[in-house]
């Protein structure tokens, strides 16, 4: 690219992501595998959710191409099938998240893989080689703009998704060095998203427009179109722009801090460093919620089975969180399934008592239990400013007997320290194939999945998740 240093953040990026052998660690492969299978599990669950529902309604007349659509018979050009089965991934809140980004890294990505990944006829292989890229280089990027991007209030699921599904892309179609430049600078022009669209049909459409983003800015850099070699660090660059006027000032103020290898400022040489897959992972979701609230939950459900609680016996339950994640958890009082996925309240009320949180607790008539919002007033929220990673989250139930228990959760069941089993994501997708109801063949999309390795093209995989019936009417 004309202008281009060989130092500069674009310039490296672009040149790792052309280059970097394909001799991954057996470890991160085993990673990117449980990514699919749950990114699968989650787009099945999506699918026939209303707001997705009318997304492929609307997007099916835009023309049929290759890209299969989880759920619906007909396929559709590769940006429109990664909008759709994006916002299917993501429609639930039950895709897995990914801290350097701040992201919900798989449901962008999977997505905009499997859409390219038809229609250049590619193997399980090569997804897995371009999702450990895509993933590589979200988790840069985010580390040189977070933790103050998504604090302000950026939706990094659509800005930094963008990104990696641009470099992802390109890894698969194995573009040269300057085209995959040019594809991830256009990414920038396509990466935007605000939290103030949480608990609304919006914030899935982020994934959805990320992927899309990210699959045409792949696209058009290998038609030949250009772009700008200054778009992520400088006066005008993603870096300034989506931090701030101030964004020295708050790189000065991460010297020190580990958050995620957050230091809001690129480092020369790290895209090529330790791979996030393995060193950060990803927290795969056990409960269909704003990850925000997971440590809360885990912690509540710990303390009701070691002390045998019932929900009679609880007086208060008190969270003490990172301000950053009670944030996120704005809806004191949810009128919405969306809404109700973003209260602490609601969640918690859940967990004492049921003792669960799942799928069908988010359907329209569950919102509205009188025996649920009963028990909103003992909930106590506290929120403490400091980095999740500077604090954990704690929570303290105290009882009518007077005794109180408390348990201190750092990081939440899912997340690489206390990942799920093979099994428990197997499980995870037999929920969500129940859920979902859709006319497709569970079983064998089961063993599919548990034998990747003797799948040779992804349309083996692809074409199952398409629906045998007939088109519903909209």
């Amino acid at each position: 690219m004309n202008g281009a240093t060989q130092t500069s953040p674009l310039d490296e990026i672009a040149d790792w992501v052309a280059h970097q052998p394909r001799d991954w660690p057996e470890d991160a492969l085993l990673v990117a595998e449980n990514a699919l299978i749950d990114t699968i599990a989650c787009m099945v669950a999506g699918a026939p959710q209303p707001a997705i529902v009318k997304l492929y309604a609307l997007v099916s007349g835009w023309g049929h191409g290759l890209s299969s659509v989880v759920g619906y018979g007909h396929a559709l050009a590769s940006p429109w099938g990664a909008l759709v089965n994006a916002a299917a991934a993501h429609a639930l809140d039950y895709d897995d998240n990914f801290d350097p980004a701040k992201a919900h890294a798989s449901a962008v990505l999977i997505p905009s893989l499997l859409a390219v990944g038809e229609q250049v006829d590619c193997t399980i292989s090569d997804i897995l080689d371009a999702y450990i890229v895509g993933l590589q280089v979200m988790g840069h990027v985010g580390q040189a703009v977070n933790p103050f991007h998504r604090d302000r209030g950026w939706h990094a699921t659509a800005t930094m998704g963008a990104l990696g599904a641009a470099a992802g892309v390109a890894r698969l179609l194995g573009l040269a060095r300057e085209q995959t430049a040019h594809a991830i600078s256009m990414a920038t022009s396509r990466a935007g998203g605000f939290m103030s669209q949480f608990g609304t049909d919006t914030k899935p459409l982020h994934a959805g427009f990320a992927a899309s983003g990210g699959v045409q800015s792949a696209l058009m850099a290998k038609a030949g179109l250009t772009a700008g070699t200054a778009t992520l660090d400088g006066p005008h660059s993603l870096r300034t722009l989506m931090v701030g006027p101030d964004v020295e000032q708050r790189a000065q103020e991460m010297v020190g801090r580990d958050e995620h290898g957050q230091s809001t400022s690129f480092i020369p040489g790290r895209i090529s460093g330790p791979l996030h897959i393995l060193t950060y992972g990803l927290k795969v979701k056990r409960f269909p919620n704003c990850g925000s609230v997971h440590r809360a939950l885990d912690g509540t459900l710990e303390l009701l089975k070691a002390h045998t609680l019932q929900a009679d016996d609880v007086t208060r339950i008190l969270v003490r969180a990172p301000a950053s994640h009670l944030r996120n958890l704005q809806y004191e009082d949810p009128k919405t399934p969306n809404e109700a996925k973003f209260s602490l309240e609601y969640n918690l009320a859940l967990a004492l008592a049921q003792g669960q949180v799942g799928l069908a607790d988010f359907a329209p008539d569950a919102i509205d239990r009188p025996e649920i919002r009963a028990l909103f007033g003992k909930i106590i929220k506290e929120p403490v400013e400091k980095l999740e990673s500077e604090f954990p989250t704690e929570v303290t139930i105290h009882t009518l007997s007077g005794a109180h228990h408390t348990a201190r959760i750092t990081m939440p069941v899912g997340s690489r320290e206390v990942p799920l089993s093979r099994a428990q994501l197997f499980e995870k997708l037999a929920d969500c194939c129940a859920f979902s109801q859709l006319d497709l063949p569970f079983e064998k999309l089961r063993d599919l999945l548990q034998e990747l390795d003797r799948l040779a093209k992804i349309s083996g995989l692809t074409h199952i998740l398409k629906s045998t019936a007939p088109e519903p009417i909209h």
